[in-house]
């Protein structure tokens, strides 16, 4: 009650900041950085979208190995591109019905006409099985959307940008 009446902080309060202050320093003493968020640039660079056709394997090729060495079961979500990196996630979105699937690059592609080849499970959740080949957009998804429940829509949107008077 003193606090509030005189102005001066809670002893908590202080304690906490006190707190921090000595976990920076300690930090900073060891030699280790200091935390970042990553550049301005970082941050607001979205990777690029590529738009064209995907076609996904058939259960013929299940117990196959693949690039990563991994097997191929149709049954699981993967895709297999050559555009993109073994292991790395990315979001696919069918251009016709705007449905996404998350999946991860774990194959390499012979045929140059086509971004990506999903597993039958990805392409089912896609709608595409009937159509055997689609447009779709294809886009890697950053680090922080990996896991996140809304990844394939957050993943196609355009960064915000705020004006400073907005906040």
């Amino acid at each position: 009650m003193l606090a509030a009446l005189t102005g001066s902080p809670r002893p908590h309060s202080v304690k906490r900041a006190l707190a921090l202050l000595a976990l920076l320093v300690s930090g900073l003493a060891r030699g280790e950085p200091a935390p970042s968020l990553g550049t301005a640039r970082e941050r607001s660079e979205a990777p690029p979208i590529i738009s064209g056709r995907a076609s996904f394997y058939s259960s013929a090729f299940s117990g196959r190995k693949t690039a990563s060495g991994e097997h191929y079961h149709h049954r699981l979500i993967s895709a297999a591109s050559s555009r993109f990196p073994l292991g790395t996630i990315v979001a696919v979105r069918r251009v016709l019905s705007a449905r996404c699937v998350v999946v991860t690059i774990n194959d390499r592609m012979g045929h140059r006409h086509r971004v990506i080849d999903l597993s039958r499970e990805a392409a089912v959740r896609l709608g595409m099985i009937d159509a055997g080949v689609t447009d779709v957009e294809v886009v890697a998804l950053p680090k922080y959307l990996i896991g996140h429940e809304n990844a394939c829509t957050l993943a196609f949107m355009p960064p915000v940008h705020l004006r400073a008077d907005e906040w």
